[in-house]
């Protein structure tokens, strides 16, 4: 990584750890969290899951996922490069989830420090198109999951009805959904619409997706269509 790269990375760190701190919970309604979280939570188990299980989050942001995880008594470590994001999802582990729950900083553009082979199942929630090198970051998923392990992606959809919006539209859809509206969060909103709108990430159709699952030794599985695209998938035995 270039100077000027890692110097764009740890300004978008600052950003989303000032972001994940102040707005992001702040911007999720009840139903949005607690209902895709029960879905992974669904699929996991059906993917032979037991409780014991590990599972890693990749990108856990601040930890909606990996605490509906530890509450169904999965093991949950969950990773994030924001340290606001981490705040907010350490502040969340209650005494009940602390055997089972822990989060680390990391960042998925760099080799995880984690053992090949070692978790059940892997989660990553609308991560991948935020890193600079989605393959890399696949790959590393990969390394890290153990043979016949689960792999289960959210990502986002070219043709999704958001992203056809004009900056002023979408700046207000996101401010609408804050709870508690201050000209900070407001401008927070405001930059990350700009972001999204002028540095645009990559999107993936199911067969887009399909392919690059495949392409990361993984074998596809299954997906649904809803808000963002759910892959599920399973690495290949060894």
């Amino acid at each position: 990584m270039t100077r000027l790269q890692r110097l764009k990375w740890n300004l978008y760190r600052v950003f989303w750890s000032i972001y994940g701190r102040h707005v992001w919970d702040d911007q999720q309604e009840p139903a949005r969290v607690s209902g895709p979280a029960e879905e992974i939570v669904a699929i996991v188990r059906a993917r032979r899951g037991t409780p014991d299980d590990w599972v890693l989050d990749a990108g856990c942001g601040t930890g909606n996922y990996a605490v509906a995880l530890a509450k169904a008594r999965f093991h949950v470590l969950g990773l994030d490069f924001a340290s606001g994001m981490l705040a907010q999802a350490r502040a969340k582990v209650t005494d009940d989830l602390a055997a089972y729950l822990s989060f680390r900083q990391a960042d998925l553009n760099l080799s995880l420090e984690l053992p090949d082979n070692h978790f059940d199942h892997v989660i990553s929630i609308s991560v991948l198109q935020a890193v600079a090198d989605p393959m890399f970051a696949l790959g590393e998923l990969h390394r890290v999951l153990k043979p016949g392990g689960t792999l289960v992606l959210s990502l986002p959809r070219p043709d999704s009805r958001i992203w056809s919006n004009s900056v002023r539209e979408l700046v207000q859809y996101r401010v609408r959904r804050l709870e508690r509206r201050t000209p900070g969060k407001v401008l927070l909103v405001v930059l990350k619409s700009l972001g999204d709108r002028f540095h645009p990430t990559p999107r993936w159709t199911p067969s887009q997706a399909q392919q690059m699952v495949g392409a990361g030794g993984f074998e596809f599985v299954s997906f649904k269509e809803g808000r963002q695209l759910l892959v599920v998938a399973e690495k290949m035995d060894a």
